[in-house]
């Protein structure tokens, strides 16, 4: 009982987190939303050079946040990958707030002017959601 508890909290902050599009935004103004709501994630590292990127985690280690930055520290795309115990809850979601396409992909044309497009990507032992803006060719 006490597994599926933590395991429903998990998903309802995940879910939450899903539906807040960081993209475009600066590192300070991502860094300030996730400590101050979202606690169940915790700031692991941000790495500058090459690849530019602030990385959290949640403390279950269900979840992995990434926002990919341009060089003047805005969010290029954002990506969040979970576990496989997550995909199901996350794909209804993503059908409730976007509009679906196919392969896994869904649109957001309820963010203002810019529309965005999310896409799961499955790998082997996890999968990721990626958000980024739509641009012509998607």
């Amino acid at each position: 009982m006490k597994k599926i508890i933590v395991l429903l909290l998990i998903v309802v902050s995940s879910l939450s987190v899903l539906g807040q599009n960081f993209v475009g935004r600066h590192k300070l103004e991502i860094k300030k939303e996730m400590k101050e709501n979202y606690k169940d994630f915790y700031f692991s590292k941000e790495v500058l050079g090459k690849s530019n990127f602030i990385k959290y985690e949640d403390f279950d280690g269900y979840r992995t946040f990434l926002f990919v930055l341009n060089e003047d520290g805005y969010c290029k795309y954002q990506m969040q990958m979970c576990d496989y115990g997550l995909l199901k809850k996350t794909i209804d979601a993503l059908n409730q707030n976007y509009e679906y396409k196919e392969n896994l992909t869904w649109y957001d044309y309820k963010s203002g002017k810019q529309n965005f497009v999310i896409k799961i990507k499955k790998e082997e032992w996890y999968f990721s959601v990626v958000t980024k803006k739509l641009e012509e060719n998607d």
